[in-house]
């Protein structure tokens, strides 16, 4: 690019004008002109040594100049940024003395405003053939829309690499987890096989049942944190006073509490809470906060648990004096599998998803919850608010539901499962609570003993080889041969709302997500027997 044309792109006042006889140039001059400002190209050019630097608009408007401004070599480093000085002048000053290409990427910087942009410039020193430097000149180009795009990227990337980070950890402390549990329940089958003792057979079953209650949580937390995540839990409010929810949140801490020998101290006001909440997700809530107070607290502990009201805000503060939560750590508790101190040697168990349910259980109720704690061995305190419910004349569920008393009806029960072992277990618990069983493994299998046998209920599973569950329930209550009366459950690893919905249009009389605790199944089959009305 000559002199003469760099001029014309930098507007100078005075540029040389061609001879009036040279149109040809005028008109190439002005097509290239058109072309450049089309690309957004940038000129620039400066004589050596430097002076005045000549720019066209273009190039102001990047460095945040009026289009009239006079501009020197100082001017130019006042509007970069501060940490690109050094590195543009040592460039610049290479490509002078060397004469090496310029190729470098800077900030400019608007002194008013601190906005930024990222701009590339491209160019090199001019020798004579004694080697005298006599101008520097090139191009600028705006990159700033390509440098966010990276910048975005490189986020994007790291946040990635993050989560396949705690995946990866996740997958672990899962593993660990469920070897946990399984070990005991392992070494106790063998210990029941080898003693002939009652007693040391009685505290392999209760330690067994442990585990397995365990084991249950862990899966329960893992369909609760994947329903929630993917938008499928409805909650099924009704009003409630906060006091019944506490009460089942501590029953259900309660072994975890005595377990640590920790002081609980729970102080209430007496007035009462009302709240239009779903009991069992806030009983939920309550729980893994006092499960997390009782996990970070060293052995004799003390958890406090408070509540009042504020503004029409229930807030509830669950406090300890366990491990405490460094400063870093704060804004992260929350996030999903996350634990405070999970290195070998302080890990407290649990799968890193408690807290993350708990916030997004709060947030659909409308709530907020948040983390304190002065850093490390000082103890946390998590805080939840939940908007109260507006004065109402209905009355407030106070009560616990009653489970129905186990009947003592001899009952014809249908078991249909593939798993084989789960069918026969099954069918053996019934079996020794008086009941007479049959049992099938398939679809088809299941509708030819339902109507040879007539049993008064059914336990049916529904992913079941050939017809599934729900066709086995469609069947049985289309086919007039079958009894009307029969008491249909479906028995299923599959939980959601949309599963339940499913199982009561097929004709399922209930929907228990296994495993189910044989008391819960005993209550279906007394209520039956009993002729309630079935609860769909």
């Amino acid at each position: 690019m000559t002199e003469q044309a760099l001029r014309v792109f930098a507007r100078d006042p005075q540029p040389p004008r061609p001879a009036a006889s040279d149109r040809a140039l005028e008109r190439s001059h002005a097509h290239l002109e058109y072309a450049v400002r089309l690309s957004g190209l940038g000129f620039w050019y400066c004589d050596l040594p430097f002076g005045e630097l000549v720019w066209d608009a273009r190039t102001k408007d990047q460095f945040f100049l009026p289009h009239d401004a006079r501009v020197t070599i100082d001017d130019f480093y006042a509007r970069l940024h501060p940490d690109d000085c050094a590195p543009t002048r040592a460039a610049i000053e290479a490509s002078i003395r060397e004469g090496s290409s310029y190729d470098v990427v800077y900030r400019t910087v608007d002194p008013l405003t601190g906005a930024i942009k990222w701009i590339r410039a491209l160019g090199g020193a001019k020798h004579a053939t004694d080697g005298t430097p006599l101008h520097f000149d090139g191009v600028t180009l705006d990159v700033t829309v390509q440098k966010l795009d990276q910048q975005r990227l490189a986020d994007l990337n790291e946040r990635l690499r993050e989560q396949d980070r705690r995946k990866d950890e996740f997958l672990a402390t899962l593993a660990h987890e469920l070897r946990n549990p399984l070990a005991p329940l392992r070494t106790g089958l063998q210990i029941l096989r080898a003693s002939t003792s009652a007693e040391q057979a009685d505290k392999v079953r209760e330690m067994m049942e442990r585990q397995l209650g365990h084991m249950v949580r862990l899966v329960d937390d893992l369909l609760d944190m994947s329903r929630v995540t993917l938008g499928k839990v409805t909650l099924k409010r009704e009003r409630v006073d906060f006091r019944t929810v506490l009460h089942s949140a501590l029953e259900t801490t309660r072994p975890l509490i005595e377990a640590g020998a920790h002081e609980l101290a729970v102080r209430l006001p007496q007035d009462p809470f009302p709240l239009d909440v779903d009991p069992t997700r806030l009983a939920q809530v309550i729980a893994n906060l006092v499960n997390n107070a009782a996990k970070y607290t060293p052995p004799g502990g003390r958890i406090q648990l408070t509540a009042e009201a504020e503004n029409g805000v229930l807030v509830v503060r669950v406090s300890d004096t366990g491990i405490g939560i460094p400063p870093e750590m704060l804004p992260r508790v929350f996030d999903i599998f996350t634990q405070v101190g999970r290195s070998v040697d302080q890990s407290q168990g649990g799968l890193g998803i408690g807290l993350t349910l708990v916030r997004r259980l709060v947030e659909m109720h409308g709530g907020s919850v948040e983390a304190q704690s002065a850093g490390s061995g000082m103890g946390s305190t998590f805080v939840v608010r939940l908007p109260l419910a507006t004065l109402r004349s209905e009355p407030m569920a106070n009560q616990p539901i009653e489970h129905a008393p186990h009947g003592k009806a001899r009952l014809r029960v249908l078991v249909v499962d593939d798993n084989i072992d789960a069918a026969e277990s099954l069918a053996m618990l019934l079996d020794l609570d008086g009941h007479q069983t049959r049992i099938a493994h398939t679809g088809e299998a299941a509708i030819g003993v339902a109507l040879e046998f007539a049993p008064d209920a059914a336990f049916i599973d529904i992913g079941l080889p050939g017809l599934n569950g729900y066709e086995v329930a469609q069947r049985l209550r289309s086919d007039p041969t079958a009894r009307s009366s029969m008491l249909l459950v479906a028995l299923t690893g599959w939980g959601t709302d949309e599963d339940r919905r499913h199982a009561q249009a097929a004709g399922f009389d209930y929907h228990l997500v296994k495993p189910v605790d044989f008391d819960k199944l005993n209550d279906v089959l007394a209520t039956w027997a009993a002729g309630a009305t079935l609860g769909r």
